[in-house]
């Protein structure tokens, strides 16, 4: 049986990572489109420790890919970079030993923050940043050659930092909160047939569109913003007008608030529509959806490049209690959240 565990971040998930990366023997892959210095040196040392790592960033110098990319090259690991045209290297994908990690974040604080003590929820102290989901999946054979197989295949068309790399001014973060009450993860069993890795900005739109297709009793959406211009997001909220027709009870979430226009279009669906508010709990940073039994985490945005052609990973997974723990968790947002304002 695979052994899966699901984690929300700010609560748990960064102390899940830093215990999975901690507890490397062998290797560690990832493929992350930012490596902050609070994660940084924890693949560091794995390298020194004499474990082969090999990491994917994204060709954005900012937000610490430059200094990770240096000290990880330092320290005798490999690093490439991905996402030099339009599309990005957005996935966030962690193969550690025979654990397979997706996720919605970066391996940066404001994303993963961790016990200092990698405590879980309630023995350690509660966290401030972003909502996002992970889940990690050990013994499935079939998840894990998926993930080595996209690695690889990432890895190949990827290549070394350029020379020049220099730190870039950073981008203004959103501000984040403290999202209370704050849970531990939840580790359930299953079979690893009910498991599904998609890489691929459009396989991820086709593997949403499909659960929205076939949803029969609730289909819960959670995404940092929306691009409703873009057609690969419109025949999204498509399937989930034609979900509501059928009865169907769906709602969409959003991590901040939307652009005036963007709020007048959704303001117009047929079913709810909520914003997040980091004063009444956190910005949500979490792209992913709970469809009756089964619950799909993504690193996609609902935008033309997250959607399309951008290097992307998503887990779905087929489990009643994967699926209510973060269906709950969506809830708890949803219920401190914000009408839309048009």
């Amino acid at each position: 049986m695979t052994l899966l565990t699901c984690a929300l971040g700010p609560d748990s998930a960064g102390t899940v990572l830093m215990r999975l990366l901690r507890g490397a023997r062998q290797s560690v892959d990832a493929a992350i489109y930012e490596v902050g210095p609070s994660y940084r040196w924890a693949l560091v040392r794995a390298a020194e420790r004499r474990i082969r790592v090999r990491v994917v960033l994204d060709a954005h110098a900012s937000d610490g890919n430059a200094a990770t990319a240096r000290a990880l090259s330092q320290a005798g690991a490999e690093c490439r970079v991905a996402g030099q045209g339009s599309d990005r290297a957005h996935g966030k994908l962690l193969i550690v030993d025979s654990t397979v990690a997706v996720g919605t974040g970066n391996l940066i604080w404001r994303d993963a923050p961790r016990d200092r003590h990698l405590r879980f929820p309630p023995a350690g102290v509660p966290l401030a940043g972003t909502r996002e989901w992970w889940i990690t999946a050990t013994r499935s054979r079939g998840v894990r050659h998926a993930a080595a197989d996209a690695f690889a295949a990432h890895w190949g068309t990827a290549a070394r930092p350029p020379a020049a790399w220099a730190a870039a001014p950073r981008l203004a973060a959103p501000p984040v909160g403290m999202p209370i009450p704050q849970v531990a993860p939840r580790v359930v069993h299953t079979s690893s047939r009910r498991l599904g890795l998609v890489v691929g900005g459009a396989a991820v739109r086709e593997a949403v569109a499909a659960m929205a297709s076939a949803a029969r009793r609730r289909l819960l959406v959670t995404v940092p913003y929306v691009r409703p211009e873009a057609p690969p997001v419109r025949e999204l909220l498509d399937r989930m007008i034609r979900a509501s027709s059928r009865g169907v009870a769906c709602a969409l979430l959003l991590g901040g608030v939307p652009d005036p226009a963007v709020a007048r279009r959704l303001a117009t669906l047929p079913f709810a529509v909520r914003q997040m508010d980091p004063r009444r709990s956190t910005s949500g940073h979490a792209k992913g959806l709970v469809a009756d039994g089964s619950v799909l985490i993504a690193s996609a945005n609902w935008s033309a490049p997250g959607l399309g052609g951008s290097w992307e990973v998503a887990m779905r997974v087929e489990h009643a209690g994967a699926a209510a723990y973060f269906a709950a968790a969506w809830r708890r947002d949803w219920e401190t959240g914000l009408a839309i304002e048009v």
